[in-house]
């Protein structure tokens, strides 16, 4: 699904400097694999995110989608960030639609799938309240409905869950999982949280400090579907967080930017 070789990415910083912030990335997504991106902050994640998503250019390296290289932004790669970017002036109805609107579907059609969506995440009932009315969980799955109207075979999450309380996000995660189960889209995320990335995962993908380089792919060999009530209690569980935040939290200090 998406093969990313030997990417590297520096930004010009001003008076000459340059800062690497990442470096010989290569990982390959499969078709309808989770793969969440770990690492200190600075390392590089979203930096990745983007290139994958068609939003920054890589400065080597090569990223493909189904063999096709990743030239911009396209509707078969579906960006869901930390900031919900509904649009203020529409309803929930109208943020969702507003994809398959632009795609040229009917709106009878465009608002009956929008409605089956916000079913889905919940928030039937909601249709004719505006951004400013909602909370930060359900801005999110406004935000997580919208993306998922125009069906992108790939979604790229970028700490989605990262600015809501711990009682929201985790019912955001089972959300998400069972969205993941029923449709199986590949999912490429980023996040902080060691016990969201090995809850959510088939892999994890740990990078080291800026700049960012591949330190380890940890397979997350747990039965699906995902139960937290089940995985809290598994002793493999939590091996899993305690390697994983010992990866990260004895990473050496990163090199000078030269």
């Amino acid at each position: 699904m998406i093969s990313i070789k030997q990417v590297s990415q520096v930004f010009a910083v001003g008076k000459g400097e340059r800062h690497v912030a990442l470096s010989d990335v290569s990982l390959d997504l499969g078709d309808g694999e989770f793969i969440s991106i770990l690492g200190p902050s600075g390392c590089g994640k979203s930096t990745l995110l983007y290139i994958v998503g068609g939003f920054v250019r890589q400065s080597s390296g090569t990223v493909e989608i189904d063999g096709r290289p990743v030239a911009g932004p396209g509707p078969d790669r579906g960006p869901v960030f930390q900031e919900f970017a509904l649009y203020p002036w529409k309803t929930v109805l109208g943020n969702v639609s507003y994809g398959l609107r632009q795609q040229g579907v009917a709106r009878p059609a465009a608002e009956a799938r929008a409605r089956e969506l916000l079913s889905m995440v919940g928030l039937s009932g909601y249709e004719d309240f505006y951004a400013k009315q909602l909370s930060g969980g359900m801005k999110q799955r406004v935000a997580i409905a919208r993306t998922l109207a125009y069906d992108p075979a790939v979604l790229l999450m970028d700490e989605p869950f990262g600015a809501l309380d711990a009682h929201t996000r985790n019912r955001l995660q089972n959300d998400l999982l069972r969205i993941w189960e029923r449709d199986r889209k590949s999912v490429l995320f980023v996040t902080h949280s060691v016990e969201e990335a090995v809850y959510l995962s088939d892999r994890v993908v740990v990078l080291t400090k800026s700049p960012g380089r591949i330190k380890e792919i940890i397979e997350i060999d747990l039965p699906r579907p995902r139960i937290r009530s089940e995985l809290l209690l598994n002793p493999k569980y939590q091996q899993y967080v305690i390697d994983i935040e010992a990866m990260i939290d004895t990473q050496p200090e990163p090199e000078a930017a030269s």
